[in-house]
């Protein structure tokens, strides 16, 4: 019964683990949509969201995390990657689809339209929003955990897009339910359609979206996305809609923006204004009031050129951090190649040199740092740069070939001399069961010893006669003296484990028929040894 019970147990556990394993291995399903997820992006660039490594909700995000935290499903960038529905290589060119994730060795990110992307880069950048063009982005892909527009209106940060066969259309004119309209570049519609209800429904139906963590900056929620000021509203960072299309054609009239025309009220286009804010001698704080946008859209407004003819007028730009001595995970620059490529030539590092410091070159660092003496830290800092491009960096010991400590000659007479000559005996009283067993392991282990000894020497004349044979300093007859030796310790072995476990038997045999006489009451000339 007891055994039964024990058995229930394992199939029942067994039962449970093969469930969540089969559970964890089918990705959930769409709980969002494409432009949903490029909304949730901007939103967490807007909201300024802190980069956590391992962070999966509002607020605290990583690289992942950011696309985690709104649709669920997969939770790492390779997993996603390896759960999508399409994907393709950037060097082919990125869809025109918002919302898809992006890809580049160790880092994911959102891609959110008209050629720009959303990344957690790492604790020192937070959420950027950046030119795909400026990161080294090599394949695009559907994430499976949302879904993506075939044909219809869309809105994303209070702008209106049409899809034609899965792709926003640009550069052109549509008639549309008997309506004509245009699309910029940006794919960015002239006007609002006239049936709204053709619009499609972006809002995220993910399960974590009553998160309440809070980022170190601003306090959101995960609900919060770009929001559009009221017409009638002052514009600043997080707007979105006509009004701000507007701001930035008239800026970068005026020479103050020379940024794309997206309609999202960003850092760059908060900078711009800050400029013309200066220009036109008013209250700089980024924010675009109504007395500002009455000088900003008059005949009077001042130009860029008056502001550059004064350099020491011209604003400090304060957004790009100085050149960095200490690199770790997330960063991208042209120094962590070089490190990359001294990790390499020192056989710690053997991945493809890209200048993007993920979890390879993390692992590599941290085992340069344990073979060199340094703080393992995965971190390079200065000491550590130092070390590794100095003459005394150490090679990965692992790849490193150990010199081989000189012994001496091992001849026939120094074996005679390490050998045992004499094999242990016991002679005890043995007086019932448990002392019969006792000599018998005491015997066995006695002959372990023995055994072992023996291999040690066995392997140390076998080493020398390979170290003698690789350097060319052994005679034939040194060869069959060695040999003769071998054979003699290996027999020696068997004939004493031999020995031993017969001396065992016969004992143990010899107290078992005693011990039966015993019990039957014929105790004459009992003999327990």
């Amino acid at each position: 019964m007891k055994h039964i019970k024990k058995i229930g147990a394992l199939i029942i556990a067994l039962v449970i683990l093969s469930t969540i394993c089969v559970v964890g291995f089918f990705p959930a399903g769409a709980t969002g949509t494409g432009v949903g997820l490029a909304e949730w992006a901007m939103g967490a660039y807007n909201n300024h969201w802190r980069y956590v490594y391992g962070g999966s909700s509002a607020g605290a995000v990583d690289c992942s995390g950011l696309i985690y935290s709104y649709c669920g499903g997969a939770r790492t960038g390779s997993q996603q990657l390896a759960t999508a529905t399409a994907s393709g290589y950037v060097s082919s060119g990125i869809p025109r689809i918002h919302g898809l994730g992006l890809m580049q060795p160790g880092h994911t990110g959102v891609y959110v339209g008209n050629g720009m992307a959303v990344d957690a880069r790492n604790e020192y950048y937070g959420v950027c929003y950046q030119s795909t063009a400026t990161k080294s982005w090599t394949k695009w892909f559907k994430v499976a955990a949302v879904t993506y527009p075939t044909t219809g209106w869309v809105k994303f940060c209070g702008n209106y897009y049409y899809y034609e066969n899965g792709q926003y259309v640009v550069s052109c004119t549509r008639t549309i339910g008997g309506e004509k309209y245009s699309f910029a570049a940006s794919g960015i519609s002239n006007k609002t359609p006239s049936d709204l209800s053709a619009v499609a429904n972006n809002s995220s139906n993910a399960g974590n979206t009553t998160s309440n963590k809070t980022s170190n900056k601003t306090n959101v929620t995960a609900t919060q996305k770009p929001t559009t000021p009221p017409d009638n509203g002052p514009l600043k960072v997080g707007s979105s809609g006509e009004r701000v299309t507007k701001l930035q054609n008239r800026l970068k009239s005026l020479g103050f923006y020379d940024g794309p025309v997206t309609g999202y009220f960003g850092e760059m286009t908060e900078k711009s204004y800050k400029k013309f804010q200066k220009a036109a001698n008013v209250y700089i704080d980024g924010i675009a009031g109504d007395s500002d946008l009455r000088i900003l859209y008059s005949d009077s407004a001042p130009k860029a050129q008056a502001e550059q003819e004064t350099p020491e007028e011209t604003e400090p730009a304060t957004e790009e951090p100085k050149e960095k001595d200490t690199f770790q995970i997330g960063d991208q620059d042209e120094k962590i190649v070089e490190i990359q490529d001294k990790l390499k030539a020192l056989n710690y590092y053997n991945e493809e040199s890209t200048g993007y410091f993920g979890d390879m070159t993390f692992a590599a660092v941290t085992a340069f740092q344990n073979a060199n003496g340094l703080t393992a830290t995965g971190e390079v800092d200065k000491k550590t740069y130092e070390v590794l491009f100095s003459e005394q960096a150490k090679e990965n010991p692992i790849f490193t070939t150990p010199t081989e400590p000189e012994t001496e000659e091992v001849t026939e007479e120094t074996v005679e001399t390490q050998a045992p000559t004499e094999t242990p005996t016991e002679s005890v009283a043995v007086e019932n069961e448990t002392t019969v067993y006792e000599v018998a392991q005491d015997n066995l282990e006695a002959a372990q010893e023995v055994a072992v000894m023996s291999n040690r020497l066995s392997k140390s004349a076998l080493g020398h006669l390979h170290r003698a044979e690789k350097t060319g300093k052994i005679s034939v007859a040194t060869q069959n003296t060695n040999f003769v030796l071998w054979f003699g310790v290996v027999l020696g072995i068997v004939l004493i484990v031999g020995g031993t476990f017969f001396v065992i038997g016969k004992r143990r045999n010899r107290y078992v028929g005693a011990h039966a006489r015993t019990r039957s009451g014929k105790t004459d000339n009992v003999r327990y040894w």
